[in-house]
């Protein structure tokens, strides 16, 4: 059965679904331990720093557990937890009025992809000139004042491009739509954050 989920994950994520699924428990606190950090880390993306982090990520664990005999092998074992991790997200951040901090980072740029975001490739590299650092965080403080502005359908899909780097075909998977308008979505994004902060 593990040959089943071999064309997106490993032989050894494979086998531990399979575990999983046969509804053994040291397989799945093995599950957890393998992918806690990468919950926590998506969780702290899309609603930022929250007192009760722990607890959603473990909330999301519950149904991670609940569903897992539900995963198919249709998409890698991580997108399938991002699609949960998203929808618990989605659910939580309608409870609360907005977000308190959002982390971005410079994303590496795709062989063969269009250039990556360019509002943080206009960042000056502090290295060569310590009296830029100051102007420097100024600027990325103002670009994620800009990301947290947008309409959840840019935000969240910015959030999945540009710092989680994923590619068109995993976004438009997890989010259940077109590439075409992955694509469209992040251009619009983009031109709207560059807009809030005032960079050609």
């Amino acid at each position: 059965m593990a040959d089943t989920y071999l064309a997106y994950n490993s032989p050894e994520v494979s086998e531990l679904i399979v575990r999983c699924q046969q509804g053994d428990h040291r397989a799945f606190d093995e599950l957890v331990a393998k992918y806690q950090r990468y919950v926590f880390n998506l969780v702290y993306q899309h609603l930022g720093e929250i007192d009760e982090i722990e607890d959603v990520s473990q909330e999301i664990f519950v149904r991670i557990y609940k569903f897992i005999g539900k995963y198919r092998g249709n998409a890698s074992l991580e997108s399938w937890i991002y699609k949960i991790v998203l929808n618990y997200c989605r659910t939580h951040a309608r409870r609360r009025s907005s977000f308190s901090r959002m982390f971005i980072s410079a994303p590496k740029q795709a062989a063969g992809d269009e250039k990556s975001f360019e509002i943080l490739d206009t960042l000056p590299d502090a290295t060569y000139d310590p009296a830029k650092t100051v102007e420097q965080r100024r600027l990325v403080q103002d670009i994620m004042e800009a990301v947290r502005g947008l309409p959840e359908i840019y935000r969240t899909i910015l959030i999945m491009r540009e710092v989680n780097e994923l590619s068109y075909e995993e976004v438009a998977e997890i989010l259940g739509i077109s590439i075409g308008t992955v694509k469209s979505r992040i251009s619009r994004a983009r031109d709207l954050v560059r807009q809030k902060v005032n960079i050609a």
